[in-house]
């Protein structure tokens, strides 16, 4: 049997990744929705994870601790689901009315730019309106992330047992790591990070949602407890989560209120998502993610494409994720170098600039 050569298998290599690849991504499109629960259900259990280890230094029974973390999220989901519910019940049913004061609003406005000379008809408006179906947006985000979330007591109870054996999993992952002579640091860092990660998005998405419903309480926007969950939610999304949730505030705004109301509604979600995003995060964070603002952006993309709305709150960790594996084999290793967040020295920028 003829071997191949050195100079022959990088070309083969290739076409075996990209094969493997699309399988893979077949098999994640089809899995998703078992896969998806399992994904939240892991992601709870690293955000109760550290109430779940306070309560067993304070000496309480692991199964009554387990217990009462999982009465958390549960009785919070309730709660929040009940006042939430009755407020999505009420805009759903006057979402008509804010359509028709929208309509009126936009010929009050036509007639304004006609006598600046600026002409544009009605049915112009209505055709954008049609193109960009806000309303339809959000009702089928809501809808999906509502059947993902639908089996809530099987996601708990996954998270549950996860807690249970969390120490169980990284003893036997150290003892796999160690009869294969490798260092258990490196993937412990990982994790580490993945961790820190998500709990960093929580307390900075719990807060960038009390500060929401602060201002638009104080502005007195309807349905403000909804649009403060949104932001909540929506703050897990990279790029484009804190624009979406800015939307339908400001809408609201304009129609209840005026369009000064709705500047400085618009202006203070700005100034948030600034403060928060640009400024808290990063400080936090201290290094990064290490990966380029590009690749967050289309692996939100991706793993939207791969698992709805799930796939785009948990799009970092499973970039992450994959980078780290990646980063871990030779043949693989450009690929994880891609994703990453690599600058070229600036000697070697002007360079390539003056060629």
């Amino acid at each position: 049997m003829k071997h191949c050569s050195h100079k022959d298998w990088p070309i083969n290599q290739l076409f075996i990744l990209l094969a493997t690849a699309m399988v893979i991504l077949v098999i994640l499109r089809y899995a998703a929705p078992l896969l998806v629960p399992f994904l939240i259900a892991v992601s709870i259990a690293i955000v109760l994870s550290p109430l779940f280890r306070y309560l067993e230094t304070r000496h309480i029974p692991k199964i009554l601790s387990l217990m009462l973390v999982s009465a958390v999220p549960l009785l919070l989901f309730i709660l929040l689901a009940a006042y939430v519910g009755q407020e999505v019940h009420d805009f759903a049913a006057n979402i008509q009315n804010l359509k028709s004061e929208f309509s009126a609003s936009l010929q009050s406005f036509s007639r304004r730019l006609a006598a600046l000379g600026i002409s544009v008809t009605q049915a112009q408006w209505e055709s954008m309106l049609q193109q960009v179906d806000l309303s339809g947006l959000i009702e089928g985000l809501a809808s999906r992330a509502g059947n993902q979330f639908s089996n809530l007591f099987l996601i708990l109870f996954t998270a549950a047992f996860i807690l249970m054996e969390s120490d169980h999993f990284s003893a036997k992952l150290r003892k796999i790591m160690s009869d294969r002579g490798q260092n258990t640091d490196e993937i412990m860092a990982f994790v580490g990070r993945v961790k820190a990660y998500f709990l960093l998005k929580v307390k900075t998405s719990l807060l960038t949602g009390l500060w929401v419903l602060a201002v638009l309480w104080f502005y007195d926007i309807p349905y403000f407890v909804l649009w403060a969950t949104l932001a909540f939610f929506l703050n897990f999304i990279p790029v484009i989560g804190s624009i979406l949730a800015a939307i339908p505030p400001v809408i609201v705004a304009f129609l209840d209120q005026s369009a000064v109301t709705a500047l400085w509604v618009g202006g203070w979600y700005l100034v948030i998502n600034t403060v928060i995003g640009n400024v808290l995060e990063p400080s936090i964070m201290g290094k990064g993610l290490g990966m380029s603002a590009l690749v967050i952006f289309l692996s939100m993309t991706f793993w939207g494409w791969v698992f709805g709305p799930a796939g785009m709150i948990l799009s970092v960790p499973l970039t992450m994720g994959a980078q780290f594996l990646f980063s871990r084999y030779d043949e693989t290793r450009w690929i994880a170098f891609v994703l990453s967040d690599y600058k070229a020295p600036a000697d070697v920028q002007t360079e390539a600039a003056n060629q």
